[in-house]
């Protein structure tokens, strides 16, 4: 009996101690697994390492690549502007080019054109003296006034070609106004023999009237007799005084029946 208990209990010994054995191989062989799988662990995140070195490699390079993209547009760009703006210069080139060979022609002429003009200021500056000599006698102290200051100019060493010609020019420009422009002033005229404040009324160059300050005596010029000559007061009287207000600006614009000198026939 007592053998039996020891026999069994060996057996029992003997299944702990092969128990013992079978776990610890298994212990062994999990720890080899284990150290290798961490070897696979290591590897694998080498090469994650290595994939996100190249990716960020690619990245840089992917903008590296754009930068220079954009910067080649921005340069072709530039080199367009350029191009339209080269083109531009040259065309201003070749008109001041032309400009200048017209200017060189002009130049060329100038010592011939200085020589004439004295002679041509001379000959429109005696023109229109005659003709304000035998024109209407209107504003006669204005106008002789602005013919002897261009005479003046004409006469000074010291005034510019330029000037002087100015000067004819704006006698002629003044004088061509009077034919399209009406106007009154008072002014004081000798009628009779005598001398009488009147107003006078000019219509363009076609009529040049009087009527005295109390209305009584009314007139016209006559430019073939170079003398005033009274008109009938009954029948111009009206018509010259409102032929002064239209010119003063008091009355509007109207037809008025004047004493006009017919047309000559030209010859």
């Amino acid at each position: 009996m007592k053998n039996r208990r020891i026999k069994n209990m060996s057996m029992t010994a003997l299944a702990l101690l092969m128990s013992c054995i079978m776990a610890s191989a298994q212990a062994a062989e999990i720890l080899v697994d284990s150290s290798i799988l961490d070897q696979a662990m290591d590897v694998i995140g080498a090469k994650n390492t290595e994939a996100a070195a190249v990716q960020e490699e690619i990245n840089r390079l992917a903008n590296s690549t754009s930068s220079t993209f954009e910067d080649f547009k921005r340069q072709n760009d530039a080199l367009e502007a350029l191009l339209v703006l080269n083109a531009g210069f040259r065309k201003s080139v070749s008109i001041q080019e032309e400009n200048i060979a017209t200017l060189d022609e002009s130049i060329a002429s100038v010592q011939s054109v200085t020589r004439e003009i004295p002679l041509l200021m001379e000959k429109m500056l005696s023109s229109i003296e005659q003709f304000v000599e035998l024109d209407y006698p209107f504003q006669v102290d204005e106008r002789a006034s602005r013919l002897q200051f261009a005479r003046d100019a004409i006469d000074n060493p010291d005034v510019s070609i330029a000037e002087k010609f100015r000067q004819v020019l704006v006698i002629y420009q003044t004088e061509a106004t009077y034919g399209r422009t009406n106007a009154t002033y008072p002014d004081t005229i000798v009628i009779d023999g005598a001398e009488r404040d009147v107003s006078i009324v000019r219509i363009g160059r076609v009529a040049l009237m009087y009527q005295s300050t109390d209305r009584q005596v009314t007139g016209a010029w006559d430019n073939n007799t170079r003398q005033w000559v009274e008109l009938p007061a009954g029948e111009y009287r009206t018509a010259v005084q409102t032929a002064i207000r239209v010119a003063s600006n008091l009355d509007a614009p109207k037809i008025i029946e004047l004493p006009v000198l017919a047309p000559e026939v030209a010859q």
